[in-house]
């Protein structure tokens, strides 16, 4: 897994700091966004989430690719 970066069409790649998540008719979405377009991303309700670190654990010798 990559470090987030914010989804926003149309912007160049960034780092993400939020995660908005929709409850859909079919079913829960995800996606990330900076805290500047985290604040428009949706007319219809959702939940943010902010993101605080990121931890790339390393692979365990028993654990496959």
């Amino acid at each position: 897994m990559e470090k987030p970066r914010c989804e926003r069409k149309g912007t160049l790649p960034h780092p993400a700091t939020n995660a908005l998540t929709w409850d859909l008719l079919s079913g829960r979405v995800t996606k990330f966004f900076c805290d500047e377009h985290s604040k428009d991303a949706s007319p219809q309700p959702y939940y943010i989430s902010k993101l605080i670190g990121y931890f790339e654990r390393a692979k365990a010798a028993t654990e496959e690719d």
